[in-house]
């Protein structure tokens, strides 16, 4: 037997397999990682959103006649909010609305104004505005440090 003739595997091409197998192993584990890391994403950054209050009353009502629901809420000091999310429960329906145009720098208010039918949805049980942030170029909605109002006065 003549070994000299023996066509085997050769080092260069060890060195490519094992190379590209790293590489598979790795991109598997980089998208297994990414996957839980954007699951347990969370807001962590607080943004002490409150309803402004005006000479101790907080600034909220619902205007029957026009059909609006106004609200002035006031940002916290430590981070920028890109928008909100107003969820409305009423006694027949809830509703959602999304104000991307309810941008707030750090300490800054927005004046808010959302359609709301008492006739169609029934009477408002509860009020629910929860802040959109973008920490790490990714839009979040943070409703754990979402506002809560369960009875609104007529304005």
């Amino acid at each position: 037997m003549n070994l000299a003739n023996k066509k085997g595997i050769t080092p260069l091409m060890i060195i490519t397999l094992l190379l590209s197998f790293a590489v598979a192993v790795s991109v598997v584990v980089m998208n297994l990682g990414s996957a839980q890391v954007e699951e347990t994403a969370e807001c962590t950054v607080s943004t002490d959103l409150s309803f402004s209050k005006i000479s101790g009353q907080e600034q909220v009502c619902y205007d029957a006649s026009q059909k609006i629901f106004s609200f002035t809420v006031e940002n916290g000091v430590n981070i920028n909010i890109d928008g909100l999310v107003v969820n409305i429960i009423g006694t027949q329906k809830a509703e959602s609305f999304n104000l991307d145009e309810a941008k707030m720098v750090k300490a800054g208010v927005y004046l808010g104004r959302v359609p709301f039918d008492t006739a169609v949805s029934g009477e408002i049980r509860q009020v629910k505005i929860s802040p959109k942030m973008v920490p790490y170029d990714q839009e979040q909605v943070c409703q754990e440090q979402a506002i809560v109002l369960e009875s609104v006065n007529p304005c």
